[in-house]
């Protein structure tokens, strides 16, 4: 019995056995899944994030290209849906051929350096904001193994409107002091050492430029810069301050002075940022057989030239030299578009009193230029000019060199012109060269002031006069660049008594730049104390130009400073602005975006 029963119990171990096996099996099965599965998932997630730094290795790789080669912003798939509102754009090809403008399946990538061919990346330019803003807006996919991920960037030209305030030479401009250039073009750490007087070379023995300084008055709103060194007497900066000085410490502290102020930390040594020689190449902008170059021209105004800024769009600009506003490689091609105001003396024509009254360019440039000396010059003068006085349609020079003088208006009633500089009862200032005078009859010079309602640069051959405010109508997109060869003057006509002819204060919303010369209150150390200059925006020169004298608390001739810098040029820039002569591009926005292309190469849709 006992032996049947235990042959009985065979047959319940075994299903057992098999029962707990099978559930090992399962167990170690299920472990292995696990394993595999989380090993795939691991390398996946590690193939995401490539795929993103793949993406940022494209951005640096266009940003170093375009760097290297500022035309490469030509360069670019015009089949892409991404370009479609750009404009000229075309594949590089040849030894600058570029796999990372390839749109198709199957076409290659290019290969993210050090990666192994593991990491590649594509991307995809959209250059229609580059004229107006100096903007690229770059959309780059990265890929690595079959993880793709896309990023959209905005590389913006980094220049001198990232700056409130920039200078070349912390010395006065000598061109406005008559000071010797040996000694003020020249960095303060490398200039030769004063003459004194009687020895040959300053002449009286002073070089008439010694260095400007920041006040206690002064304050500075914004990151700044100047290649020199920075001489201060208990000024404050609220923004980041750098310099090129070799000296130690960077900046000097006037006899007598507090310690200035440094809100965002003290100065820190960079590399120099140089000037360009001329703002010759905005003159470009004007030409109208350049379509790949300059698609949408600007405008030409010859002579001295006033613009009234109208809030409502519009400017009136009187330029009674001006026969062509448009100009190609052969004066056959010069032309006179509606946009630019007709040339002409009868009503609303730009040589009439009234001038003419016109949209303001938007997203474009004008530029002023001096009279032409040749005579196949399509702005060549119709008749002859007098080396002193004489009389051009509704314009008349008066006056001889350096004491040069014109109104628009008629002949027998000076009182009644619409234009005239100098003003009625201002002292003309002294100038120190007759080829440059304050208010010089053939120069191409700016005369500017009045709300802006668009977004435009304005360029002059020679001197750009602000002569009263200038403001926005709508400080969120209005933007204006001035740019000069020579001086920009803040202009502050004096009378035979030393007393100011305008009211006080003044505020100029812009982007100045003088390129050779200096930004400067015109009749600075006389008079009475002017107010507060209030610029909104940046300003750019070679040589520091003085606005004001005082002590370190006050001001005792014309302004104290308030120099705050319009965070938008952070993002943006004037329309065609002037750039240093080494452009570099940062990326001022970046975001992730799905992306725009599969592990094939195929576009995703």
């Amino acid at each position: 019995m006992l032996r049947r029963l235990l042959r009985r119990e065979d047959g319940y171990v075994l299903p057992l056995v098999l029962g707990i096996g099978l559930v090992l099996v399962l167990i170690a099965a299920t472990t292995l899944a696990s394993t595999v599965s989380g090993e795939r998932k691991a390398d996946t997630e590690t193939d995401w994030n490539a795929a993103l730094a793949a993406a940022y290795a494209g951005v640096e790789d266009y940003s170093s290209r375009v760097a290297n080669d500022p035309s490469y912003v030509k360069f670019g798939n015009p089949a892409s849906p991404f370009s479609a509102a750009s404009t000229g754009l075309s594949l590089p090809s040849g030894s600058n051929a570029n796999p990372a403008f390839n749109i198709t399946a199957g076409s290659d990538w290019a290969t993210v350096p050090g990666s192994g061919g593991k990491a590649k990346f594509r991307y995809e330019v959209e250059t229609s904001r580059y004229p107006s803003t100096g903007v690229i807006r770059l959309r780059a996919t990265g890929l690595v193994g079959e993880q793709t991920r896309s990023v959209i960037a905005d590389l913006r030209q980094d220049g001198f409107s990232d700056f409130v305030y920039f200078t070349d030479f912390e010395t006065s401009d000598p061109l406005v002091t008559s000071g010797n250039d040996d000694y003020c073009a020249n960095y303060w750490w490398n200039r030769p050492p004063q003459k004194t007087s009687g020895v040959p070379g300053y002449g009286s023995g002073s070089p008439n430029c010694a260095d400007i300084q920041f006040a206690g008055s002064d304050v500075i709103k914004g990151k700044v810069h100047t290649n020199d060194r920075l001489y201060l007497c208990s000024a404050t900066f609220k923004g980041a301050v750098t310099t090129a000085s070799t000296t130690s410490p960077l900046y000097g502290t006037a006899s007598g002075c507090s310690a200035p102020t440094f809100g965002a930390g003290v100065p820190v040594k960079v590399g120099a940022i140089l000037m360009p020689a001329t703002n010759s190449e905005m003159r470009k902008e004007a030409r109208n057989d350049l379509p790949s170059e300059v698609p949408d021209p600007g405008c030409l105004y010859t002579g001295p030239t006033v613009i009234q800024l109208n809030a409502n769009g519009t400017m009136t600009v009187w330029s009674p030299f001006t026969r062509k506003t448009q100009v190609a490689a052969t004066a056959a091609g010069a032309t006179t578009p509606a946009k630019c105001g007709a040339p002409g003396t009868a009503a609303g024509q730009l040589g009439s009193t009234g001038g003419a009254t016109i949209p303001v360019l938007d997203l474009n440039l004008l530029f002023v230029q001096n009279i032409p000396s040749s005579t196949t010059d399509p702005n060549y003068p119709t008749t002859a000019l007098g080396t002193s006085t004489f009389r051009y349609n509704n314009f008349s020079c008066t006056g001889t060199s350096a004491s040069s003088a014109w109104y628009i208006g008629s002949t027998t009633n000076v009182t009644s012109a619409t234009q005239r500089f100098p003003m009625a009862n201002e002292v003309i200032p002294s100038s120190s060269t007759s080829t440059t005078p304050a208010y010089g009859c053939k120069n191409g010079d700016l005369y500017i002031k009045g709300t802006l309602s668009g977004r435009m640069t304005v360029a002059a051959e020679n001197y750009v006069y602000v002569t009263g405010d200038i403001g926005y109508a709508n400080p969120v997109e209005d933007m204006i660049g001035v740019v000069g060869q020579n001086a920009i003057w803040v202009w502050n006509p004096m009378n035979s008594s030393n007393s100011a002819l305008l009211g006080n204060n003044r505020t100029i919303n812009a982007s100045l730049l003088s390129v050779a010369h200096t930004i400067q209150v015109q009749n600075y150390n006389v008079g009475s104390p002017r107010g507060t200059l209030k610029i909104v925006g940046s300003m750019a020169q070679k040589f520091r130009g003085p606005v004001g004298t005082g002590t370190s608390t006050s001001i005792s001739t014309g302004y104290a400073k308030d120099y705050n810098y319009d965070a938008r040029l952070t993002y943006s820039a004037p329309p065609k602005y002037l750039t240093p002569t080494s452009t570099t591009y940062s990326t001022s926005q970046i975001a992730g975006v799905p992306s725009a292309f599969d592990a094939s190469g195929a576009p995703r849709t």
